[in-house]
Order: C-alpha cells, then structure tokens, then sequence
C-alpha cells in the first residue's frame, strides 16, 4: 500500500524550468547576416508603394467641426462652425531598409521604420491636408515566440546577457557580474504610429493586428453604432431616440427649423437650445458632395465600397493615443490648440485589403482607413467640455495597379523649390497653400 504524496516530488530549491521560451541571446553580428539581413517589417511589408483614389472610384470623406467666430472657450453649448467634404488623397510609405536597435540591458529590440507622406485635396483641387510620420513594427507580442510565425521569424527581440566584457567596460563590479540577465520584456502593442499635423499637433498611437479574415469582407461597423458617429454623447444626441434603427431614412425631425422643435419635450432631445435643434446642421449638411447618412456615420462609405466586391483576404489594424491600462500613445499641441480646439485623443483602424476587381486586371491590393480625431472645445450638454469627434474615411488602391485612363494626377505640394525629379512628375498646376478645410 502507497503512503501519502509517496509518488509526489519533492520540492526543491533548484531553479524551476520555465513554460515560457525565452528570446535567443542577441550576438553582434545577428541583425546584420543570414536572416535578419535588413529589417523585419511585419504586416507593414503590405504598404510600401503608393495608394491613391481613381476616377470613378469612392472617394475619401471627412466631418470637421470648428469653433465658430466670435466665440470662446467659455462659450455655450452648440455655437460651432461645421463642414464635410469628400476628398482624394496620395498616400506614400517607404520602408527604411535598416533595423533600428533599441538597447534596454537585458533585452534589445530591432524596430522597422515605415515612412508615410500623405497629401490631400478637395473637390476643387485645393490643398486640404498633408501630413507626414512613420509607422514602426515593434514585433510580435506573443510569448513564446515561434519559429514559423510570419510575424516573430526572424526576430525583433533578443535577450542580452551581461558578459566579462560588458562588465569590465561598463563598470559593472561590484553591482553585476558575468553571466546575468534580467527580466525579459514583451512588447504589449506590434505596432505604433507617430505623426506631426501642420495645425500643430504631434500624435503617437500604439496598437495592433486585431482581426484577419479570408474570402469575405470586413465589418466596418454597426449602422448608428455611437464609437463611430460624428455627433457625441456631450453634444446632447442620442442614437436610440434621434436615428432610425436600422434604417438610413434620414429622421423627420431634421425637417424641422429650429424654431419649430419642440420646447415642450417629447421623444427625444427637442427645445430651441436642444441637442436636435443645435446640431441637425451635421444631418441636414449637402456641400462639397458630402450628405446624410455619411456626414452622421463617414464610416458607411468604406461599407458601400466594398458592397459588390469579392475579397480573398484582410487584416485590420487597430491603433489608439489612449489606452485602459498600461503604456499610452500621446498627444501633444500648440498652445493655441491645446486652449481653444484641444486634440484629445485619435483612434485609428485600417484595414489592408486582397479583393478581385477585373477591371483592375484581377486580384489587388486595397486599402481603407478610418480616423477619429476628438476636439474638445466649449461647454457640453453634460456640463462638461463638448467632444466634437473629426473623422476621416478612405478608400485607396496602388497608383501601379490602377489602368492609366482611370488615373489622376498626382499632388505636388507647393514648397518653394522641386527637386528636378519632383518637378518632372506630372502634377496638379493649381494647389492653394492655404489649408481648404480651416475655410468656411
């Protein structure tokens, strides 16, 4: 007969062995030879090229709302300036063929650069916006790492352990001998993005592949889903009560002029100074090409996109300034920004795309995007500052990819001297310097 824990092991003082493999040890010679010639790009290998709208094709959308004039911060709730426009844009990213080491002791990692320039204008060709950054794959945040994860292999980051080198040269007795390692650090995003905006503002987003999909096409959104609408709960619109679920009728409220809402309540937000009265400008808004339902929810447009195309593959990425716990992106604006249209926040989803298009001669590569920027300026329907969401939308495939009589011209922009290869291009000869959406 066994005796009690007769077959159990005895614990022991001995180290334990770990479920978690570890990183490979970094040598000085790694990222350069063999397999880690150059840099690990990750899904970012997916856009070096040229992405731009064309003729017949969608076009981009955005909702921007703006401090009216005469106004202040201190102002009411509701006294604002807005405008929505439909857009073509040129979107550049250039791999920096060249790992970039980032020493933290016990741990190096090897950031890829992806450079982008993007250039945007309006209906009229006039300059709306431009804007350049760099997107960098910060490796697979996945532990153990795999050998056949198209992703971790090669590898973006190594342990490094201290050696009697190391510990001559950097002073290490009596603190640290050869030999040591501390722990390891797994990176929690795959990717981040930061950018500077002309206005004034300098973003940086963290984040990550979020979903991957094959022979259908993405979920863009729910119709009225409120994280994607351009009117938020501080501007005193409920989706519930003011939309139409499930439908894009636009409601018969919006029929109404101001005036005529009603101030004795009822269903709904309604009175003069209500949020209906306010802000059925955004649902009543027919210029620039941009209307119902897409100045309520742009997002819509990159549904209807892709309604009568055939996919074979997506993966989406997800980024974000402002994450629940843990390490956060950032924004960081001019003074005159940051007190009178403050830049909160910025969410970011793109989406790379595979889709059949015969005309385009068969299986090609699509990309869509959707940026959600929050203003916060003036007093709110809550008593606290209103967020005024600014969405951006589009629709883009590869300048290579697209037939030459469905091409337009590329955007130069008007910096005061071209180099001779710029200046050689075929380009827009009209191209305002002042930026078209800041214009009433």
């Amino acid at each position: 007969m066994k005796k009690p824990n007769e077959n159990v092991e005895p614990i022991t003082k001995g180290p334990q062995k770990s479920s978690v493999r570890p990183y490979i040890e970094w040598e000085k010679d790694l990222p350069k030879g063999g397999p880690y010639k150059g840099a690990q790009f990750g899904i970012l290998s997916k856009l070096n090229g040229t992405w731009v709208n064309w003729k017949d094709g969608p076009t981009g959308l955005h909702t921007t709302p703006m401090p009216s004039p005469g106004t202040s911060s201190e102002t009411i709730f509701g006294v604002f300036h807005f405008k929505s426009q439909e857009y073509t844009e040129q979107l550049k990213f250039t791999q920096v063929n060249a790992p970039v080491r980032n020493r933290a002791g016990s741990n190096e990692q090897f950031n890829a650069a992806v450079k982008y320039e993007t250039a945007i204008i309006d209906t009229d060709g006039d300059l709306q916006h431009f804007e350049d950054g760099m997107y960098l794959w910060l490796g697979d945040h996945d532990m153990p790492w795999k050998d056949k994860s198209p992703y971790q292999n090669p590898p973006t980051m190594f342990k490094h352990t201290s050696d009697a080198d190391s510990v001559k040269t950097d002073g290490g007795e009596p603190v640290i001998g050869p030999g040591e390692l501390g722990p390891q650090f797994v990176p929690p995003y795959q990717i981040s993005r930061s950018g500077v905006i002309p206005h004034g503002t300098t973003i940086h987003l963290t984040g990550n592949i979020t979903e991957s999909g094959e022979g259908k096409a993405p979920h863009i959104a729910n119709l009225w889903e409120q994280q994607y609408l351009a009117i938020s709960p501080s501007m005193g619109i409920d989706p519930e009560t003011d939309l139409i679920a499930g439908s894009r009728k636009k409601p018969d409220w919006t029929k109404l002029p101001r005036e005529a809402q009603n101030p004795n309540g009822g269903p709904g937000n309604t009175g003069v100074n209500s949020g209906r009265a306010y802000f059925q400008k955004i649902f009543n808004y027919d210029e620039f090409g941009a209307k119902f339902p897409y100045t309520v929810q742009p997002n819509l447009k990159l549904t209807d996109a892709n309604e009568k195309l055939k996919f074979k593959s997506y993966d989406m990425i997800e980024l974000d300034s402002l994450h629940n716990t843990g390490v956060q992106g950032g924004i960081v604006n001019n003074v005159m920004i940051e007190r009178y249209c403050r830049v909160a926040r910025m969410r970011y989803r793109m989406w790379i795309e595979e889709v059949f298009d015969e005309e385009f001669g068969g299986l090609i590569e699509q990309l869509q995007y959707e940026q959600i920027v929050d203003f916060e300026f003036q007093f709110g329907a809550t008593g606290g500052t209103t967020l005024w969401p600014h969405i951006q939308v589009n629709t883009l495939r590869r300048l290579k990819d697209i037939p030459e009589n469905r091409r337009l011209d590329l955007i130069q922009l008007p910096t005061e001297t071209d180099a001779p290869e710029v200046a050689s291009k075929k380009s827009l000869g009209t191209v305002c310097p002042v930026m078209g959406h800041s214009r009433s």
